[in-house]
């Protein structure tokens, strides 16, 4: 969130303006992200890395958009926000999975996908625990962060000899060693407090 909630507020203007224009249920938005997200792993496991990445990428931009046409035209709920978070994970392990297919690297792929899951659930069973809102967790590595290293990334990595096997042995360690640790000690602090 430390550089999501920096931006998210920069773009909520476009996303709002964009939101007008859109008629569609935000449910069905989220429903296309997955569909997206289904894409792109299909180019990611032909080693089509730009073509996954640009595919994430617009899985990612549905995303946003469809939490801005749920406020826009008064169709918030909690099914509709159960629903984006579930899609949330269910985006993120396909894109994984057509990576890890595409790559063969399934140990750093397998990593990855763990620790995004521990960084998105450490969240919410505190939330058990203790009281919890999105400004108590500045933390590193949130999903909007994860996925644009990972379409960022992965494109440019492929290029070099190894480096695909460099980058994401290094982002499957920063998630699990700074993301989940951050969050974990954040709980234990506040557990004692």
């Amino acid at each position: 969130m430390v550089l999501s909630a920096k931006y998210r507020d920069a773009f909520r203007p476009c996303l709002e303006a964009l939101a007008r224009f859109v008629a569609v249920h935000p449910n069905w938005i989220t429903l296309t992200g997955v569909v997206l997200a289904g894409i792109s792993a299909y180019y990611y496991a032909r080693a089509d890395w730009v073509a996954g990445s640009v595919v994430a990428a617009l899985a990612a931009l549905v995303d946003a958009v469809d939490g801005a046409v749920a406020r826009y035209w008064k169709k918030e709920s909690k099914w509709g926000a159960y629903l984006d978070a579930m899609s949330d994970r269910v985006v993120e392990g396909i894109i994984l999975f057509g990576i890890g297919w595409g790559s063969g690297l399934w140990p750093q792929v397998y990593i990855i996908m763990l620790a995004s899951f521990l960084i998105s659930y450490a969240k919410a069973r505190a939330a058990m625990e203790i009281n919890v809102d999105n400004v108590d967790w500045p933390d590193l590595f949130e999903r909007a962060e994860r996925l644009a290293l990972i379409v960022a990334g992965v494109p440019i990595a492929a290029q070099f000899r190894d480096g695909l096997f460099w980058y994401l042995t290094v982002l499957a360690f920063a998630f699990l060693f700074v993301g989940v640790t951050q969050r974990v000690h954040r709980v234990w602090r506040r557990m004692r407090e």
